[in-house]
């Protein structure tokens, strides 16, 4: 990942979801309310990356952005919940992931909580830690992960378009993923159900991290 945040390709996608997100800036500007914005797509599409590169370029412009990860929301930690998938492919999807609280903290952000006590994936350890979530000057949160445009309160959809398969490479050079043969079809599970999200995005990002509308576009996307 940290070589991926000095691809400039990654960069720039930072600076073009700031300027296509004008309008809602400015509505948060006029208004004080707080945005929140869901980045998705599949594993090694470089959601993370974008995400973070968003925040940093939303810094630039004077709006303090946090950041929240669909991977300290799962139910079981990496290599448990790898163990599950391996006893039942069924056990792929969003009901890995609970969805439900990623949505009661962006409640509580969107009614000015300063903080919440958030779950963070420790990987060596294979478990959950606390950490206190500050949300006291963030104006823009950024939800990233593979089923987050599944959730309803979001202000801005972006989507990936990269598949597991374009991003093979980029997976494997990621130390924290598990690989063995089943990955695959996993990866394939994962695909049907990721790939819908796409047509409920106000923003595309296709595999060379150029930008443009979806047909999920809303009224103040202009």
């Amino acid at each position: 990942m940290s070589d991926a945040r000095n691809d400039p390709a990654f960069m720039d996608i930072g600076h073009a979801l700031a300027e296509a997100l004008a309008p809602q800036l400015a509505h948060l500007a006029a208004t004080g309310e707080r945005l929140v914005v869901g980045v998705a797509g599949e594993s090694g599409s470089g959601k993370s990356t974008t995400a973070m590169a968003l925040a940093e370029a939303l810094q630039a412009r004077g709006v303090a952005a946090g950041l929240v990860h669909q991977d300290n929301y799962f139910i079981r930690p990496p290599r448990t919940n790898h163990t599950f998938r391996l006893q039942d492919l069924g056990a792929v999807g969003p009901h890995e992931v609970d969805m439900a609280h990623i949505a009661q903290h962006i409640t509580a952000f969107r009614a000015g909580a300063p903080s919440v006590d958030a779950p963070v994936v420790n990987y060596p350890e294979n478990r959950f830690d606390q950490v206190t979530r500050d949300f006291a000057r963030v104006q823009v949160l950024i939800v990233e992960g593979t089923y987050v445009l599944m959730l309803d309160d979001l202000d801005v959809r972006v989507f990936l378009e990269a598949t597991h398969e374009d991003t093979h490479e980029r997976r494997m050079a990621r130390n924290r993923d598990i690989y063995e043969p089943i990955i695959d079809t996993i990866l394939g599970i994962e695909h049907r159900l990721i790939a819908p999200q796409g047509a409920t995005a106000d923003w595309l990002i296709d595999r060379a991290f150029g930008i443009r509308r979806g047909h999920g576009a809303g009224p103040h996307a202009d």
